[in-house]
């Protein structure tokens, strides 16, 4: 077990000695992802505004509520959302405002959900045009009480909130879009390191001979010192070719 836990510290701290060997090109990588991603980001991609309009769901108009009322109005939330995006509604919008897009593109734009624990229906439009935006979610907001009152034979629902004018795009994130470039690049380089390391089973030590070929190293003969001697005999028999030409 414990050879285990020191195998793999060792091939951890490879790995860590690794990247700080070639750590010039991991922040490279990094920097270069974190870059193109970022620009790709701000200059590839449509800003895209989000607007909020929101309906309260009655059950009755008169002024004393009872719990039974309340119970019943949660229930018919989920039949609102459905409704709400039914094509009728979709396309009707569509056609009020001149929009001249089809029912499953206007649709992809809009998001109904209910708010947890409430009767509050939020009708969320994202569009590249903030003023659209804005004007979309409303006039699903008008469309729908209509309908809605119709279809369910109940009193219309009450717009609580009109939808405003987005100031900020809210797609793209272009921080995380950065952030996550240079996650990426890192990851990359990180992982070129690695494989390359582990594929390349050159033998460049000793410590290489016993880990891969499970030999005992004896005796080991340094390059340079080879060299070295090599140097040296010639000198040797240069200065003794000059002596010799000296006593002629």
């Amino acid at each position: 077990m414990n050879s285990k836990n020191d195998e793999i510290e060792i091939d951890l701290w490879e790995i860590l000695m690794l990247i700080l060997r070639h750590l010039p090109m991991v922040i490279s990588f990094t920097i270069a992802g974190g870059l193109l991603l970022g620009l790709y980001s701000v200059y590839a991609l449509t800003p895209m505004y989000t607007s909020t309009s929101k309906m309260y769901i009655l059950t009755s108009s008169s002024s004393v509520l009872s719990l039974a009322d309340l119970q019943v109005g949660s229930n018919l939330a989920n039949d609102y959302e459905e409704l709400i995006t039914s094509r009728p509604v979709v396309e009707q919008v569509a056609k009020n405002l001149d929009l001249g897009v089809s029912y499953e593109a206007l649709l992809g734009q809009v998001n109904v959900a209910k708010r947890e624990n409430t009767r509050i229906i939020l009708i969320q439009v994202t569009y590249p045009d903030p003023v659209l935006a804005k004007e979309i979610a409303n006039e699903f907001a008008e469309v729908s009480q209509k309908r809605l009152a119709q279809i369910m034979q109940i009193d219309e629902p009450t717009i609580a909130e009109e939808a405003v004018e987005s100031k900020y795009p809210s797609s793209p994130n272009n921080k995380r879009n950065i952030l996550l470039g240079a996650a990426i690049g890192l990851l990359l380089s990180v992982g070129f390191l690695v494989i390359r390391n582990i594929l390349d089973d050159t033998i460049r030590s000793a410590d290489d001979v016993e880990k891969f070929l499970r030999l005992n190293t004896l005796a080991s003969i340094p390059e340079e010192g080879g060299t070295d001697n090599s140097e040296k005999k010639r000198r040797r028999k240069k200065l003794w070719g000059v002596r010799k030409g000296g006593h002629k």
